[in-house]
């Protein structure tokens, strides 16, 4: 018995040594990081890219990965608005991101988020249900602002902004879902839209699958653009 004792007791204390001076690279496996879980929508970031994002933070193990410094580095993706990043005992981290939400297409490379700003376009996201917006940059604040009060107003399925533009020549131009698109100048946006929106419920209803384009920039009367019945 005191022999066997005598054995444990050896190897007991050979373990606590190597744990003490065993190299930091072994240290570092032992206490690697095992588990990531990652929450969010992940329609304009995939978890892929956020684990190898978070990769070189990992590598540091339990208790010496920089908490802070992977939620960093997680913000400065612009489509992440918000991270947090906390440890699971015993070998894991748990990760939550918040995305943001695109408005608008705008161009072939650019969507419009909520906040204002334009961000690159995911080569993975799909934006065939967005909205597309469209005009110089510098004005894309006041083309936001004009597309939700639109939005807000145009509520029928075939009503609704399929694409919206501004440029100074001939001011904003509106295409609907339906396909119809309208000409409605520089100023008195809504007022123009209100004309419209009146004419279709009324001496355009029946005839609203003809039209090409209705031209609002006129005082008190609209001109009609009709379809080619021949082709």
């Amino acid at each position: 018995m005191l022999a066997i004792f005598a054995s444990f007791s050896a190897l007991l204390y050979g373990g606590v040594w190597l744990w003490r001076w065993a190299p930091s690279v072994e240290l570092s496996n032992v206490d690697a990081l095992e588990q990531v879980q990652v929450r969010g929508a992940f329609n304009a970031v995939s978890e892929e890219e956020l684990r190898d994002t978070l990769l070189p933070h990992l590598r540091a193990g339990f208790f010496s990965a920089d908490i802070q410094a992977m939620r960093q580095t997680l913000l400065a993706n612009p489509w992440i608005i918000s991270a947090s990043v906390s440890r699971r005992w015993p070998k894991g981290v748990e990760v939550d991101i918040t995305e943001a939400q695109p408005l608008a297409s705008w161009g072939e490379d650019k969507l419009l988020v909520a906040s204002g700003d334009l961000l690159p376009r995911p080569a993975h996201m799909s934006v065939q249900a967005l909205p597309e917006l469209a005009g110089d940059e510098e004005l894309v604040e006041r083309i936001m602002l004009q597309y939700r009060a639109l939005a807000g107003l145009l509520t029928t399925r075939d009503m609704e902004v399929k694409r919206l533009s501004f440029d100074d020549l001939s001011g904003w131009h509106l295409e609907l879902v339906s396909g119809i698109e309208l000409k409605l100048g520089h100023d008195a946006l809504l007022e123009r839209v209100h004309r419209f929106l009146f004419l279709s419920r009324g001496v355009l209803a029946p005839h609203l699958q003809k039209v090409v384009s209705v031209d609002t920039r006129y005082s008190n009367a609209v001109a009609v653009e009709w379809k080619d019945e021949e082709k």
